[in-house]
């Protein structure tokens, strides 16, 4: 019973990302009976959906209708950049509430670093100083960092240098992503609904009708999710798990990587190539050349 969360987990992903509607609506009674048998194991789906990892060509398109000089846009661009180029989580950029513990790792002007310099800069510093899953009574330090991007308009490095430029007031202690000294960041809840706004705007780019385009589809870890699936593709394992600053390998792989079909076929390739020290071999005899035959 315990792996059923992750299997329907893992199987309506899969259906919406080809696609396909939730499975969970399409036999509704079939998820009402697991939650009925094992409430304990699907409580963390109720009411909810996996949501899909951003793509390059979605990102791309949250950019299409943003004006760099209007403040509100510059906000919006500056948090997706941030949020897409260092995979950090959601809670460090875009709060849920303004309590303690909805500010507890909200980045602050003093957790920045442009390098080598203002002026010059060719990598902004994110200095965390406690992650989701470290012992914070140790106050183990970590940090990530972007550089530039051959995009003008989605460059993490330039979009910083502008909200600093625009925003910051001399004040160490301000919000990055606030828009002057004792200001807030945008809550989750509003700036949620205009970041899916301007995915459904932008859905007929992909070929979807904007009536069967499901933005719920998407939400804040979209954007960490689409960017630790793209590491994965050139990061060793560890490195990946380093970036996404999980405990474990297996958090990082289980939870954040989606894999394509083609993807996943792919690795035919792979444990094929293990035959090909023996491809002069006769394979099971004559018999299956021409392909297989009845007995």
């Amino acid at each position: 019973m315990g792996s059923i969360r992750n299997y329907v987990s893992a199987a309506s992903e899969w259906c919406q990302a080809m696609g396909c509607p939730d499975p969970r609506k399409i036999e509704p009674w079939v998820y009402d009976r697991f939650k009925r048998e094992a409430p304990k194991h699907l409580e963390v789906f109720k009411g909810t959906q996996a949501k899909l990892s951003m793509t390059h060509d979605m990102f791309m398109s949250l950019f299409r209708t943003l004006d760099l000089t209007d403040i509100d846009d510059l906000q919006d661009a500056v948090t997706y950049s941030a949020l897409f180029f260092t995979a950090i989580r959601r809670g460090h950029v875009i709060p849920e509430g303004k309590r303690a513990a909805d500010c507890k790792h909200l980045l602050r002007w003093e957790h920045i670093q442009f390098l080598p310099n203002f002026k010059n800069c060719q990598q902004v510093v994110f200095c965390l100083e406690s992650g989701k899953v470290r012992n914070i009574a140790k106050k183990d330090p970590t940090f990530t960092a972007t550089g530039r991007c051959n995009i003008a308009k989605l460059c993490p490095v330039q979009l910083m240098r502008l909200w600093y430029m625009r925003t910051f007031s001399g004040d160490s202690r301000q919000y990055v992503f606030a828009r002057q000294c004792g200001g807030f960041p945008p809550l989750n809840g509003p700036w949620l609904k205009r970041m899916r706004f301007r995915l459904t705007e932008s859905a007929s780019l992909f070929g979807l009708n904007k009536t069967e385009f499901d933005v719920s589809n998407w939400s804040g870890i979209s954007f960490r999710k689409g960017a630790l699936s793209a590491l994965a593709e050139h990061l060793q394992p560890h490195q990946l798990a380093a970036a996404a600053d999980h405990a474990s390998i297996e958090t990082s792989y289980r939870y954040y990587l989606e894999r394509t079909v083609a993807q996943r076929a792919s690795n035919t390739s792979l444990i094929a190539s293990g035959f090909h020290h023996k491809a002069n071999a006769p394979l099971f005899g004559a018999r299956m050349i021409n392909g297989p035959t009845a007995d």
